[in-house]
């Protein structure tokens, strides 16, 4: 009877120093810095995206708003856009800076503005030549989660 409890006594100490073992070097690996992880492509080589200029006249609330979006082979772009009065002459004008992304699955392109945490926008790739803005900081009332649609489309500037 007084070998079961130290044979389970030692399966014990077994098991808690296993354990140990495992956790220490999964807690190892979570430590490493993320410097020696390979940078990742600004977009894969095979992807059907390639980085120039894009530009539009789409809905803008009340008003249409000229838009022109660069993407640089860098993962950062540039983009202006023009709010129109009803003449069609631009009214009040802003700049937008930061990065992009590629998924090559949805193909789609997602912007990570430089100073504006509140907007989220991507595009939808129609095509090498065009795209389609979707704005999901837009929104009115009763209005789709997101705008998109042939009125939203943007379209390749040759350089």
């Amino acid at each position: 009877m007084k070998k079961t409890p130290f044979f389970f006594l030692i399966c014990t100490v077994a098991a808690a120093i296993t354990l140990g073992c495992n956790n220490s070097n999964t807690s190892s690996q979570k430590e490493m810095p993320d410097s020696t992880a390979p940078e990742p492509e600004p977009f894969p080589k095979t992807a059907a995206f390639n980085a120039g200029t894009f530009k539009g006249t789409i809905p803008g609330g009340a008003q249409k708003r000229d838009v022109s979006i660069t993407f640089h082979a860098d993962s950062t772009f540039t983009m202006k856009e023009s709010y129109l009065s009803k003449e069609g002459k631009p009214e009040h004008e802003m700049d937008n800076t930061g990065k992009w992304s590629y998924d090559g699955v949805s193909k789609s392109i997602y912007l990570a503005y430089k100073n504006l945490a509140d907007r989220g926008t991507s595009f939808s790739i129609i095509d090498d030549n065009t795209i389609q803005l979707q704005d999901h900081s837009i929104q009115a009332p009763g209005q789709a989660e997101k705008t998109g649609g042939p009125e939203y489309t943007l379209r390749r500037q040759q350089p």
